[in-house]
């Protein structure tokens, strides 16, 4: 029986009876209270029943929050670790920058410490992967080999008929980088490398007068034999020799 009964039955059990008496009376309200019951019995089924689904309901709600609140602790915790991770790329590539930068600044460096070596200075001649510095000022075989190590060079060192050819086309009387001053006899080079190919005008090396440092000539015809040896202690132009290849 639902409330639309109810209401109905309480309609009946105050309807007129074509009978009066005492009996009908008490069967009258005995009819509504019954009713009534009946009907209050409903409503509190309903209501519990109501309030039943409200626990729940909140329970549910209750249950989402907690779920919504769990994963929004794991959402920042998940944000905190990617912040961290940031920040720490972000310190990582701005060391990689620096040290970027720091080798950029050391290649340029470089290069240009090559592109000076790769060109010859001014007043040097340059010659295949050589540049030579004729000397204008005349100074002793020792103090010429220091005056080219100040410039970055070496006393001449020649490699090759051609070598020797341009370096007495120079038509200079100058000392280049062959001496036997350790050992007498032992022609070396100023690199320590023993000489192999000579190019001595004849009767020379001599060795008058503790002759021990080579001298290129500028007076003779030919155009390849030329070297002389002299006193180290003389003094006479110097040719410096520069690779920059």
């Amino acid at each position: 029986m639902d409330i639309d009964d109810c209401i109905y039955a309480n309609q009946r059990s105050i309807m007129p009876r074509k009978k009066d008496g005492v009996g009908d009376q008490h069967s009258v309200w005995k009819r509504r209270f019954l009713a009534a019951a009946v009907c209050l019995g409903l409503l509190c089924v309903l209501l519990l029943a109501g309030i039943i689904g409200l626990l729940l309901y909140q329970r549910n709600l209750l249950n989402s929050y907690n779920n919504l609140t769990a994963e929004r602790d794991q959402l920042q915790t998940k944000r905190d670790q990617l912040q961290t991770s940031h920040n720490t790329l972000t310190k990582e590539r701005d060391q990689l920058q620096t040290s970027y930068n720091n080798q950029t600044e050391e290649r340029d460096q470089l290069l240009a410490i090559i592109n000076k070596y790769r060109t010859c200075p001014q007043d040097w001649k340059k010659s295949g992967c050589s540049c030579y510095y004729i000397s204008p000022d005349k100074k002793t075989w020792d103090e010429s080999r220091k005056d080219c190590q100040a410039r970055g060079a070496t006393l001449v060192i020649i490699n090759s008929r051609e070598e020797q050819a341009l370096i007495k086309a120079f038509n200079k009387k100058a000392w280049f980088g062959l001496t036997d001053i350790e050992v007498e006899g032992t022609w070396r080079w100023v690199d320590g490398t023993p000489l192999t190919t000579s190019y001595w005008k004849k009767g020379e090396p001599n060795d008058m007068q503790g002759e021990d440092c080579a001298l290129v000539e500028d007076t003779l015809k030919d155009s390849v034999v030329a070297w002389n040896d002299m006193p180290c202690n003389h003094t006479n132009s110097w040719i410096c020799e520069r690779q920059v290849c």
